[in-house]
């Protein structure tokens, strides 16, 4: 079987784009309510720089919501 040139490369684009991973999600907890909230990040895998950006939007959600009283779930 005879694969074309342009075939090859979607696939090959598709599954290195497959095997990229977005950091660990964060669990968080408020002491006071009980209530938890799960922060993880944005997987863009369109962007060569999505891994940064995932970590970045995934610790912001971390940082406000410690201001609100809630802490980070071992």
């Amino acid at each position: 079987m005879r694969v074309s040139p342009t075939t090859a490369v979607v696939v090959l684009v598709l599954t290195l784009g497959g095997c990229a991973t977005a950091p660990p999600p964060v669990r968080l907890r408020n002491a006071l309510t009980g209530q938890t909230f799960t922060c993880s990040g944005d997987a863009r895998t369109s962007q060569r720089w999505w891994d940064e950006d995932a970590k970045r939007t995934r610790d912001n959600c971390v940082r406000e919501l410690e201001g609100q009283g809630y802490e980070v779930v071992k």
